[in-house]
Formats: C-alpha cells, structure tokens, sequence
C-alpha cells in the first residue's frame, strides 16, 4: 500500500525514491590588515578561524531543521530541493513533505492544553526512530512552564515534565525558529529524532578552509565551506507543530436539526 489521502501512485513512489544530491555551503569573512595587527591581545585570526567553523556548523543545523531563511533569488543561499530545480542541497524538516513530516495544525487561539492534546493525539503517526525530541522556542517552552491549575499550581514545573507530558525524550530551544512562518501558520516546534536524518558528501568533499589578501583593499579574506546534502531518510520521521493564523479556525457553529 501507499500513503493515504489524495496522494497518487505516481506521486508518492516519485517521493519514496527521491534523489538528494550535495550543494555547497559556506561562510565568507575579512578582516582589516591594519585590525590585525593592532589586536595583539590575542590571536585574532586563529580566533576567527575558529568562530567561521562553529557558525558553519550552527547554518547547517539550521538548514537541517528550518532551512537558512534567505529568500530563493539570494545569491548565497543554501539550496533547498525541491526549489533547487535539480535536488541538490539540504531538505529542511519544518518545510518536508507530508510524506515524511507529519504537520500539526492547533487552532490560533489553544491554550497549552489544547496544543499537549493536539501533539499527543498526533503522536500516533510518528513512525521514527526510538524516543524523539522537540525541538522549539524559548517563548513556547515558557508557556507550558507557566501554565497553571485553578489552584495557582505550575501544571509542569520542569522541562522534563513538559518531555513527559508530550511523550518525548527531551526539550532542544532554537533560537533561530523564533517568528517562522510558513504557508500553513507559524511554526510552534518540531518532533524528531535526527538519527533520521541523513547528511551525505561526496568523495573529498571535506570541509575547506581558505584564505586571500585583496591589495585593493588592504584587507585578508577567508572562506570556509563543505559540500553535502541531507533529508530525512524515514517516512512519517518527523511531526511538525504549526498554530494556524488567526481567523482561520473560527469555531463553527452547528445548525439544529
């Protein structure tokens, strides 16, 4: 069998059998000539060295899961299948298809308890790997932290009792998730255990560090960058958590019989 709904035969095998192929991704940085050697407090090129390859690690993971946030027309962003026209880059999980990301859609208005409700009652079409962990914002981690009884009492008082209460391993905050909007809402948090998720390079396609001097300018130029690809590997991996806008799940009043 194959997916349920209106996906067709064509479709869905066309999407169990995708090809993700690796693009390039890096980080470009300069520094004055003249800053160089004033700053003889520390090693500021080795420091900065150091920095472009965290930031690099730090752009992947965020491709990885909400994708690098540039518009498709900008020159240095990551590419991003299917809009790269030639599956090459790296497929961001919040933006998969339903084929692999689940989506979970709470009205604007839930309280916490609606949205526990909504994950939990979703849980079921979770088919990854093991105990997954949700992956989510600071804000929306504070509002199951602060919601309360009709006692006054913390219903979760601690991370791990709001890991509990939505059947997950752990609580992960990303900054960078803060304020994303997609077609469908904007994006609450995601269900995922990233053992899922496949990143691949080709042969040599080890991450490179370079480095020029622009006379022009008077300035060192440096470059670090990888080539990989990566998406989810396992159907129905992921559940992605979504709070529609508002107006769009106005309650909807039977007529009497």
């Amino acid at each position: 069998g194959y997916a349920k709904g209106s996906l067709k035969k064509d479709e869905w095998f066309t999407l169990s059998k995708r090809v993700t192929t690796p693009a390039t991704i890096y980080k470009k940085q300069k520094l004055d000539r003249d800053d160089i050697l004033d700053i003889t407090d520390i090693d500021v090129v080795a420091w900065m060295k150091a920095e472009m390859r965290v930031m690099l690690d730090e752009e992947i993971a965020r491709a990885i899961l909400v994708g690098d946030g540039r518009e498709v027309d900008d020159d240095d962003k990551i590419k991003e299948p299917p809009t790269s026209g030639d599956g090459a880059g790296i497929r961001p999980i919040a933006f998969d298809d339903d084929v692999y990301t689940h989506k979970v859609i709470v009205p604007a208005e839930s309280t916490v308890d609606d949205k526990v409700e909504y994950i939990l009652r979703a849980r079921k079409y979770y088919k990854g790997s093991g105990n997954p962990t949700f992956y989510t914002t600071d804000d929306e981690l504070a509002n199951f932290l602060l919601e309360k009884d009709r006692m006054g009492r913390r219903l979760y008082p601690t991370e791990n009792d709001v890991a509990v209460a939505l059947r997950v391993k752990n609580i992960v905050t990303v900054e960078v998730m803060e304020g994303v909007q997609t077609d469908d809402g904007e994006l609450l948090g995601l269900i995922v255990n990233l053992i899922d998720y496949t990143v691949g390079a080709d042969k040599g396609a080890a991450i490179g560090l370079f480095d020029d001097f622009d006379i022009d300018y008077n300035q060192y130029k440096y470059l670090i960058e990888t080539r990989v690809s990566g998406a989810l590997a396992k159907l129905k991996s992921a559940i992605v958590v979504k709070r529609a806008a508002s107006g769009s799940d106005a309650a909807v009043v039977p007529a009497a019989p």
